[in-house]
């Protein structure tokens, strides 16, 4: 079944980092759909619930240096 979070992301300093972790997002197991708006910060995700961890998306949004916040 399908399930969709949104994270802020405000410290993105250009539209190459949303895209950085647009791409690093798509990697994760289950996801299915992922939107990253440079200039709001906002992160959306749609993913499988069945296959996918949501505690996943903000380890990899970390992981690419940046501090997600739940939206």
């Amino acid at each position: 079944m399908s399930d969709t979070t949104q994270f802020r992301v405000m410290d993105f300093d250009c539209p190459t980092c949303a895209s950085t972790v647009e791409r690093a997002l798509s990697n994760v197991d289950g996801v299915q759909h992922v939107e990253v708006h440079y200039a709001t910060g906002r992160v959306e995700i749609e993913y499988d619930d069945n296959v996918a961890d949501p505690d996943a998306f903000a380890q990899t949004i970390e992981n690419q240096g940046y501090t997600p916040q739940p939206a």
